[in-house]
């Protein structure tokens, strides 16, 4: 198991952060179509990522991953697609499960448990190809 450079971590950063970003626009964009739950729940997750995003620019803590380059190709991928599309997304609930997977992996990487990345990359990828 390799260990994540600071370069890998900013870039880990720069894709929650933009994930992050996508969120806050879909909410922002669609908040006259939102239940008062559903954009709750949008407004957490936006919260929640953008933390991970400012923790993985601010930390110092060693993170460990399995094959590196492979996840991070992978979580690049969908932060694009989400950036490219999200906002052209018209189901609440695709949002709302695209959402938390990047929640559930941003608490993954920061748990520094390998398996626990893998899943939580291949559910965010699940869901957004689902």
């Amino acid at each position: 198991m390799a260990k994540l450079s600071s370069q890998q971590l900013t870039e880990l950063g720069d894709n929650f952060l933009a994930f992050s970003q996508s969120v806050g626009n879909y909410r922002m964009e669609n908040r006259s179509n939102l239940t008062k739950t559903q954009n709750l729940e949008i407004k957490n997750f936006h919260r929640t990522l953008l933390n991970y995003a400012d923790d993985l620019y601010t930390t110092s803590a060693k993170l460990i991953m399995d094959d590196i380059q492979t996840s991070l190709e992978t979580i690049k991928e969908v932060t694009s697609k989400t950036n490219d599309t999200f906002h052209k997304l018209k189901k609440v609930q695709k949002v709302l499960d695209i959402a938390a997977s990047g929640v559930t992996l941003g608490a993954a990487i920061f748990s520094k448990n390998p398996q626990a990345i893998s899943d939580a990359i291949t559910e965010l990828s699940d869901n957004w190809n689902g």
